[in-house]
């Protein structure tokens, strides 16, 4: 999602845990994701309130191998710089 002054835009829709914006977006949630699911299957997602947390920022960093995504590559060796940033949300 990104917000826009005409309101939020869609720019993907993902439902794979895995996918680097799901790891990256996952944890600023607030609201208890079990409920959220249990809501999507017994229908009721439209009542439910998400809360994410607030005045935090995320981003994300991918490195993938050559032909990503169109073509899956196996031993293919990915160089560059590479950075990792921890940090703990509150």
């Amino acid at each position: 999602m990104m917000l826009t002054p005409n309101g939020p835009k869609t720019l993907e829709f993902n439902c794979r845990f895995g996918d680097p914006e799901t790891q990256v977006i996952l944890p600023l949630l607030d609201s208890d994701l079990f409920d959220i699911m249990i809501a999507c299957c017994d229908g009721r997602l439209n009542g439910m309130e998400l809360k994410f947390k607030t005045n935090v920022s995320a981003v994300g960093v991918i490195m993938a191998s050559k032909g990503y995504p169109d073509t899956s590559t196996k031993g293919c060796v990915i160089t560059g710089n590479k950075y990792h940033v921890s940090s703990e949300l509150k």
